[in-house]
């Protein structure tokens, strides 16, 4: 029997674990890197062109809102998702080894990466053990040393429905406005308006994971409505929020 699915965020970044979920064609408006944790899969050259082939591979990182399909998909597989604007897209970018258009392959290092997270999802290993290896692979952990700008992602962490105002940031911090952003995107990597997307959606799927309905993890992490989470969780993540529902998850 094969592990639960497990999906877990940090900062402006997500990782799946689980079997493939067998989607369709799509894109993604965030960077994504797939590893097939026990065998290889297969990538289309053009999903719009069947005769264009395909190209099998162990990990492949697909850009920002680029159509992709991925086929031939069998057993355990991870998706890292990492913010398009992010220096962790560039990161993955600079180890892969062969690019191209539509998704680039042999990444450096894939090996040991897929021998890492196969064990996370097997529960060999936990996240505290794991995290620190993605950490490494991408840009490090966002940890600022202004204690200032801590103190607002403490602030927006403990409270993702909440969503402070830049204003009410900046001024917390006792910074102006611009300085405050210019710091905040040093320290994170991305804008304070994604960074807040991004920890709200995290916020929802746990909620979802422990039990609670897409309405409410969706109304409780700040959004207008399930429809809207819904929404901007398909924009980003080129799927519905429920193929992940419904107990196939684990925390």
């Amino acid at each position: 029997m094969a592990p639960p699915a497990r999906l877990y965020s940090w900062g402006a970044r997500a990782l799946f674990l689980g079997e493939a979920l067998g989607l369709s064609a799509h894109r993604n408006a965030v960077g994504v890197l797939a590893l097939g944790l026990e065998g290889a899969f297969d990538v289309a050259l053009d999903p719009a062109d069947p005769a264009a082939g395909q190209r099998r591979c162990r990990a492949a990182l697909i850009p920002p809102n680029t159509l992709h399909h991925l086929t031939s998909t069998h057993g355990l597989m991870a998706f890292l998702y990492v913010d398009a604007r992010s220096p962790d897209l560039a990161r993955l970018q600079g180890l892969v080894r062969e690019p191209g258009p539509r998704a680039g392959f042999d990444l450096a290092g894939e090996a040991e990466l897929i021998a890492s997270l196969a064990r996370l999802a097997r529960g060999a290993a936990s996240w505290s053990e794991t995290r620190p290896c993605l950490d490494a692979l991408l840009c490090g952990e966002a940890s600022p040393r202004d204690p200032r700008i801590k103190q607002a992602l403490d602030l927006l962490h403990a409270d993702p429905a909440a969503r402070p105002s830049l204003a009410a940031l900046a001024a917390g911090a006792g910074l102006s406005t611009s300085r405050f952003i210019h710091l905040f995107k040093t320290a994170t990597g991305v804008p304070l308006r994604r960074y807040k997307l991004w920890i709200a959606m995290g916020a929802a799927m746990r909620a979802i994971v422990a039990g609670e309905t897409l309405t409410n993890a969706a109304l409780d992490a700040g959004f207008a409505s399930s429809a809207h989470f819904s929404a901007s969780f398909r924009e980003m993540f080129g799927m519905e929020p429920s193929r992940l529902s419904g107990g196939r998850l684990a925390a």
